[in-house]
């Protein structure tokens, strides 16, 4: 967690700008989206208006044609121009012409343009002029000589039989019904519903950004805000912080995400501090057993350099002293030199079975020549036999083919075991057990001693068992010593053995 206490958090600053680019995003969406919907509104009631409005034009015409049917019958001037004056009076009525097949104007709102010829060709008449005659609209949208948009629709007159007796039965029509009709109106209504859609769709826009800003920062920043301070916490060490879970949501999860992390972290940091303790006790044990060693072997080297000088340089002083006498009285005293010679034969016996000792001391030669089990045999009679210690061992397994480096951590233990019998135990019995299995090699050393003091070992006792400990965990094995009811002690040791292709024969 070193990296994560470097970390610094700016949670001021960041959270107001991550709400602001959210509620932005979302209003910029609204107005792409609310944008084409109110053209395409503002589109389709335009249309629809259109639509209306010929429809409008379309039965206005009608009705004003048949209404002009029976003056333009009975050629009822004055009626005809009342008919036509009244339609011009209309609301939103501009130009109203009764036209004739010459396009001379029969009638116009008072008269105005009575017998006048209007042009064709002009650009306001060319609109519908340009279609042929069967395919010319009734209706449609042009622009006036005063720039104005109108709605114009003509209203043809049928050349009926009634109206033989004034027109030529070949023709098609007598004239033509002309009515503009001003846009302005239309537009104004039309432009005023996009303005109220406009304002529909900004009060829309900003009341979804304020109620999303709310909603963001109460379900999303405020949660965030939550976790990014319990991690700043957490990273200073205080490593009981945890986030409460509000919601099953994805910050929910964010949160469960953070308290499952800290307590992983937390455990791995107690079990670390535990292996760290651990290792400092080892640690300090190695020191203990690393100084001990030391000064076991100082003491072996003074212990033998004694028995060298005590044992050994006497009797070879002893020896060459009685082959000097010896040699002095070889000539004349023969039965004198063969004494002299017998005293220094069993000089030099004692000196050969003193150096096996020795030898035997540092390195029994059995174990190497003969295995494990004689080895422990010969150290269980030599050490505990003299003291009127019953010594008994029992096998199980094939025990006689150890990896060496076992065979030996498995003497040393044992021995060490023994050399505790003789110093602590006061025991009169001692039973060694070695079994052999597939997953290693287990020996159990018993006595019936005064067992385990219960105030504790002292300082050179609690290193030996430790020792022999050290030297078990050095292969993978491991060992304990335990009391016995109602009493007595047990060493138990076990150690991992190798398989079969790596063992030592």
């Amino acid at each position: 967690m070193r990296w994560l206490s470097k970390q610094r958090f700016s949670l001021t600053p960041l959270s107001p700008s991550l709400r602001l680019k959210v509620s932005l995003g979302v209003c910029l969406a609204l107005i792409g989206l609310l944008a084409p919907l109110n053209r395409l509104q503002y589109e389709m009631q335009r249309r629809t208006a259109m639509a209306e409005l010929q429809l409008l034009a379309a039965a206005a015409g009608t009705i004003a044609e048949h209404s002009l049917e029976e003056a333009m019958l009975t050629n009822n001037r004055s009626a005809i121009q009342g008919i036509v004056d009244s339609v011009a009076g209309a609301p939103g009525v501009g130009s109203v012409y009764l036209l004739n097949r010459q396009a001379l104007v029969a009638a116009s709102p008072r008269g105005a343009l009575n017998g006048q010829q209007l042009d064709r060709t002009s650009p306001t008449c060319w609109v519908c002029h340009q279609f042929p005659a069967a395919s010319r609209p009734r209706g449609i949208v042009v622009t006036d000589a005063d720039g104005q948009l109108v709605f114009r629709t003509v209203t043809p007159v049928p050349n009926r039989q009634a109206c033989h007796r004034c027109h030529s039965p070949e023709d098609r029509l007598n004239g033509v019904f002309y009515m503009e009709f001003s846009m302005a109106g239309l537009n104004a209504r039309l432009q005023r519903g996009l303005q109220m859609a406009f304002l529909g769709s900004v009060v829309i826009i900003i009341l979804s950004a304020a109620v999303l800003y709310v909603l963001l920062s109460r379900l999303v920043i405020t949660p965030m805000e939550r976790v990014a301070q319990a991690l700043r916490s957490f990273s200073r060490g205080e490593r009981q912080t945890r986030v409460p879970v509000q919601a099953q949501d994805e910050v929910g999860l964010l949160a469960n995400v953070f308290n499952e992390m800290a307590d992983t972290i937390q455990e791995q940091e107690s079990e670390a501090d535990r292996l760290y303790k651990e290792l400092q006790a080892q640690d300090a044990v190695r020191r203990q057993l690393l100084a001990r060693l030391i000064t076991a072997r100082e003491e072996e080297r003074r212990h033998v350099a004694r028995e060298l000088h005590d044992e050994l340089g006497q009797l070879l002083t002893g020896l060459s002293l009685n082959l000097k006498l010896c040699q002095e009285v070889v000539r004349t005293d023969p039965q004198a030199a063969y004494e002299r010679l017998a005293k220094a034969n069993d000089l030099v016996r004692h000196t050969i079975e003193q150096s096996h000792r020795l030898i035997a001391d540092l390195r029994p030669t059995v174990l190497d020549d003969y295995g494990l089990v004689p080895a422990l045999e010969e150290e269980l009679n030599r050490r505990l036999s003299p003291l009127d210690i019953k010594t008994s061992l029992e096998t199980e397994g094939d025990v006689d083919r150890l990896p060496a480096h076992v065979a030996t951590a498995a003497f040393r233990i044992v021995q060490e075991a023994i050399t505790n019998v003789i110093r602590h135990a006061h025991a009169t019995q001692v039973h060694a057990r070695l079994q052999r299995t597939d997953e290693g090699l287990t020996i159990i050393v018993d006595d019936n001693g005064v067992g385990l003091p219960k105030e504790g070992f002292d300082g050179r006792q609690a290193l030996g068992i430790l020792g022999m400990q050290e030297r078990a965990r050095a292969l993978g094995g491991r060992l304990e010593v335990t009391s016995l009811e109602p009493h007595g002690t047990r060493v138990h040791l076990w150690l991992p053995l190798e398989k079969e292709g790596a063992e030592c024969p």
